[in-house]
């Protein structure tokens, strides 16, 4: 026995298809900004990663000032992160909060300069790289 289609049930599974859409992205925020974000993320990864790995040999093993330019590609993952961040929701949001708490760290270390603090932050941050790709599907 099949049921009639009636205004108020069409009307009820319309609400609900329309209702749908807002739903998924209340949980799991904005799908075009989240993947704009992981791209870009993915996209610089290497480059942040070359850029912590030159500050660690500069500061902690060489002993010489960091190039400027290293802590710039530091800034400009973190707005990234920090973009990912504000648009998504759940387990995303925190692994992108955690990533950007652990490059934060750095910067603030090297405007700071202990450099037990500095290793720190470097490990935290290398601890990331995994999480934060796995958290864009990288």
């Amino acid at each position: 026995m099949s049921h009639p289609r009636t205004p108020t049930r069409a009307l009820a599974l319309t609400a609900g298809a329309l209702a749908l859409p807002l739903l998924l992205t209340a949980c799991s925020g904005n799908k075009a900004e989240i993947e704009a974000a992981c791209a870009d993320i993915q996209s610089n990864i290497s480059a942040v990663d070359m850029a912590a790995s030159s500050i660690e040999q500069d500061l902690l093993v060489d002993g010489v000032p960091y190039q400027d330019q290293h802590a710039e590609e530091l800034e400009a993952h973190l707005a990234d992160v920090e973009r990912l961040e504000e648009a998504a929701r759940g387990s995303l949001e925190a692994d992108a909060a955690e990533r950007a708490d652990a490059v934060y760290a750095i910067l603030d270390e090297l405007d700071q300069g202990d450099e037990a603090g500095l290793a720190d932050a470097l490990t935290w941050t290398a601890d990331t790289h995994d999480t934060i790709l796995a958290a864009c599907g990288f």
